[in-house]
């Protein structure tokens, strides 16, 4: 299990990541990508270590809304961004998918999802779309999308079509090969939904984060515009 509860800038979190290449590698390269004054969005935000990243680099001038379903880990979240000072977050208990209403959710200590899971308690989460969250909160543009969806990753994309679309946003995101295999799909379903609509997609190896073309073993994909 992660690091639950942490300021940033403490002894405590520099120790975790040094002791977590993962988690280190994901802070490194969100922190390359992001800048100031930036309106960004955090699918799957977990306890908020992405979130935080991006929030502190987006600055007073940018906006975050990170999206976490499960209320014990929204709990966790909302206190990280209190702990670091962080105003410019906005904090919705919902996942983002390809549609509004509601979807089944295992739960799994610290990674939770759509995917079935034997023995594990199941409950239901409301949903909503980028899509349609950028029109009823009035989002006029989009600069980066950071995506930790435990196999969901795209669905969430599809319901981003029209956003994606008309902005050009980062987008760095968390593939589980294994999830996606369940529910039908794959990497190679995502890169050529995203270089259909325009993106340059690359793998990203956190270890140095170096990117490159082979999607087969990636943890991550970068794409942008």
């Amino acid at each position: 299990m992660g690091m639950l509860d942490f300021v940033y800038d403490s002894p405590a979190f520099r120790t975790f990541l040094q002791n977590n290449s993962h988690e280190k590698g994901e802070v490194e390269f969100l922190d390359s990508i992001a800048r100031e004054g930036m309106i960004a969005i955090d699918a799957g935000a977990n306890v908020g270590i992405a979130s935080v990243t991006i929030a502190r680099k987006i600055g007073g001038s940018g906006k975050l809304y990170a999206f976490e379903p499960l209320p014990e880990y929204s709990d966790y979240l909302k206190a990280n961004v209190a702990s670091n000072g962080l105003g410019n977050v906005n904090i919705y208990e919902m996942a983002l998918t390809d549609k509004v209403g509601t979807v089944g959710f295992y739960r799994k200590e610290l990674s939770s999802g759509i995917t079935f899971r034997e023995g594990l308690e199941k409950l239901e989460v409301a949903t909503t779309s980028i899509d349609r969250f950028v029109i009823e909160e009035k989002i006029e543009r989009l600069d980066l999308i950071s995506m930790d969806c435990e196999g969901s990753e795209l669905l969430v994309l599809e319901g981003a079509g029209e956003t994606l679309k008309k902005n050009r946003p980062k987008i760095f995101c968390e593939i589980h090969h294994d999830f996606l295999n369940q529910l039908g799909q794959s990497v190679d379903d995502i890169v050529k939904y995203l270089r259909n609509l325009g993106f340059d997609v690359r793998s990203v190896s956190l270890d140095d984060l170096s990117m490159g073309d082979d999607f087969e073993e990636c943890d991550y994909i970068y794409a942008a515009k």
